[in-house]
């Protein structure tokens, strides 16, 4: 069966709809993630207007859409679309403007011919990404910061366990001019305001903590649980600091995978 436009047709969606001859229907929603968002909540009203409808929605394959409709029907092109639905819908979502409607009441007027819908749909919940970083102490940078080469590696080893990587490292009053950023960190906080607030905040939001003994090592003990916590040992001992069963790398022997199997163990354990 041919696809239909119903933006680009006299008829609009809900006319076919309520021929009652469509059982299954699928809305092909080729667009990205905000439109989809904006979508949302249109296409739980249609499911709630055509109870006696089956609806799926096709999105584009390779975009993690799915994440937002875990039931979605995912294509690679418009080419090839499932068969075996009743009637083939693809929404073209339009941008006209109009000083009165947003972008979905746009589309549920021109092209579903339902009320608007407008609004966002909360979606799920998922834990943060991020693991926070620290390879700088200031006072003794020599006894406890990392080498270039292995810093690079913890950092690496953060993103093959499937998390974001920041740098906590925030320029403060006593902040130590040896103390520069290594070229890879690509996500930091050295250009914002160093408030005790706002490590506390960043922490918080994070997953995990790697990092030297240093303040927001410090800091991390009195946010974090000890077990999400990696202490980046180099000439001085942990033990000086916590009784705490915290883990530990050697970085004077780092052994290549050390970050990425102490991430992947919280994960299999349920504790990130």
């Amino acid at each position: 069966m041919p696809i239909i436009e119903p933006e680009k047709q006299e008829k609009k969606l809900s006319s076919y709809l309520d021929e009652k001859k469509y059982k299954k229907v699928l809305i092909v929603f080729w667009h990205g993630v905000g439109d989809v968002v904006q979508f949302l909540n249109i296409f739980d009203k249609l499911k709630e207007l055509y109870p006696e409808i089956h609806f799926d929605i096709a999105l584009q394959k390779g975009l993690d859409q799915e994440t937002m409709i875990p039931d979605a029907v995912l294509i690679e092109n418009l080419d090839n679309i499932e068969d075996g639905y009743d009637l083939t819908v693809l929404i073209n979502f339009p941008v006209e403007v109009d000083p009165e409607l947003t972008k979905s009441e746009l589309c549920c007027k021109n092209e579903l011919g339902i009320e608007p819908v407008s609004g966002h749909k909360k979606l799920p919940e998922f834990p943060s990404p991020l693991v926070a970083v620290h390879f700088n102490l200031t006072c003794l940078p020599g006894l406890a910061n990392p080498t270039k080469e292995v810093a690079e590696k913890i950092w690496n080893e953060i993103r093959e366990a499937g998390f974001i990587p920041i740098e906590c490292h925030f320029h403060h009053v006593f902040d130590n001019p040896e103390n520069k950023m290594f070229d890879f960190v690509d996500s930091t906080v050295r250009g914002c305001q160093a408030h005790i607030s706002s490590l506390i905040g960043l922490l918080g939001a994070s997953r995990a903590f790697i990092g030297v003994v240093s303040g927001p090592f410090h800091t991390a003990l009195s946010v974090l649980p000890p077990e999400n916590i990696l202490y980046l040992e180099k000439d001085i001992a942990l033990e000086r600091f916590t009784h705490n069963k915290v883990a530990k790398v050697d970085l004077k022997d780092y052994k290549d995978g050390s970050v990425k199997e102490f991430l992947e163990n919280l994960k299999n354990n349920g504790k990130i």
